[in-house]
């Protein structure tokens, strides 16, 4: 019987994990150049801590089950409840701002489509304790840093952003009473009468549509400026159509996509400063964002800016006869205590086939050890990019 990965559930082999690893490494180099801090919590969380922050609806996108406690509990499906919790856990103890960052693997039961899965991986930033719209600046620069480290510029993706005080300031001028399911007309673009029926009659629709295709009027000139300060400005589009349809959004609301929309938005966060008190902790200002890897993966590969698969090793250390195998692994360690990646083969081989071999394993130099020049301290180097060969001390290697 052949078995497969689950359904929306990925198996990394080398070539899948060396791009995880090349997108992490972008996230976790952005995070800290701005004093983020590393946190993370539990993948099981209680069923209700969730409902807290996102509702009932959530329920039907949970991998959900009751524990042998009796426990009603679910794999996260994001970060934030769990990271509020914990905010709100030792809220009068940090010093604030409180700055955080993770990189959880999430799960989600929903339908499958490019870009979305049933697992990912993604990156949350956390920013609590600051009001400033300088705080929203910073979390945005953060999301880019990363994105410029990937190669990703402003002609190629940017920040839709809009205020949801917005969004709600016009619906009530319509006449909608209930802002949560007008929020949502928008934030699924639902904006037909048959739709909309029951939230706005046609004609409020119709100026509704109006509204939102207008870029004057309203704009983010505050968060523009700040933008501008850290030099990506540039990558600001003012879309009254982002609303991020989350009850607990309070303010500046943002989403990153490919300039030309081909995918999935590739990150969203926004202000939530009521979430904290929400979920137990006392009130406080909040903001936050999150970025998967499987929509960044996708818009990496359609533009050509994946990295190539790194070399296996540096150094393949061949032993010249049986004889030679405890030498080719003494030199092999000492390349690895200097930090070269180093191995040799666990049985000797003829010359011509190491070559082979290390040239499909991606190293730059081979290490020849041989009986002769092993009786006087010594191996031969050659660098397979220049194909120039020397003969150099074991101690200075």
């Amino acid at each position: 019987m052949a078995f497969q990965a689950l359904p929306g559930f990925r198996d990394f082999y080398p070539e899948e994990m060396a791009v995880r690893r090349h997108v992490e490494n972008a996230w976790h180099a952005a995070a800290k150049a701005a004093g983020f801090e590393e946190v993370d919590g539990p993948p099981l969380e209680s069923i209700e801590l969730l409902k807290a922050k996102s509702g009932e609806a959530i329920v039907g996108e949970l991998y959900a089950f009751t524990d042998k406690g009796g426990r009603e509990i679910a794999l996260r499906a994001e970060l934030t409840p769990t990271v509020a919790r914990m905010i709100a856990a030792r809220a009068a103890a940090l010093k604030k701002p409180v700055k955080w960052y993770a990189v959880p693997q999430l799960f989600r039961y929903q339908r499958q489509q490019r870009g979305r899965l049933r697992e990912h991986i993604q990156w949350n930033v956390d920013l609590f304790g600051a009001s400033e719209v300088g705080a929203d600046a910073e979390l945005l620069w953060v999301a880019i840093d990363a994105l410029r480290r990937l190669g990703l510029g402003p002609e190629e993706v940017c920040v839709r952003a809009s205020h949801k005080t917005l969004a709600e300031r016009k619906l009530r001028d319509l006449g909608c009473s209930d802002l949560e399911a007008g929020l949502r007309l928008i934030d699924k673009d639902l904006l037909d009468p048959e739709k909309a029926k029951g939230v706005l009659d046609a004609k409020a629709l119709a100026e509704l549509k109006r509204w939102l295709d207008d870029p004057s009027g309203e704009d983010l000139a505050d968060v523009h400026a700040a933008l501008d300060d850290f030099g990506i400005a540039p990558y600001l589009v003012v879309d009254k159509r982002i609303v991020r349809g989350l009850a607990y959004y309070t303010g500046l609301v943002w989403e990153i996509f490919d300039r030309k929309k081909s995918l999935r938005a590739v990150a969203g966060g926004g202000r939530y400063d009521t979430l904290i008190e929400r979920l137990g902790g006392p009130a406080m200002p909040a903001l936050g964002f999150g970025m998967g890897d499987v929509v960044l993966a996708e818009l990496l590969k359609d533009l050509g800016k994946l990295p190539p698969t790194p070399p296996r090793i540096d150094i393949l250390v061949v032993p010249i006869g049986d004889e030679m195998l405890a030498p080719a692994r003494q030199v092999v360690r000492k390349l690895r205590l200097a930090g070269e990646r180093a191995e040799a083969p666990f049985s000797s081989m003829k010359v011509a086939k190491a070559f082979q071999a290390a040239e499909a394993s991606g190293a730059r130099r081979v290490v020849l050890v041989g009986p002769d020049e092993w009786r006087e301290g010594k191996v031969k180097v050659k660098d397979l990019a220049s194909r120039e060969e020397a003969v150099r001390d074991v101690a200075q290697l």
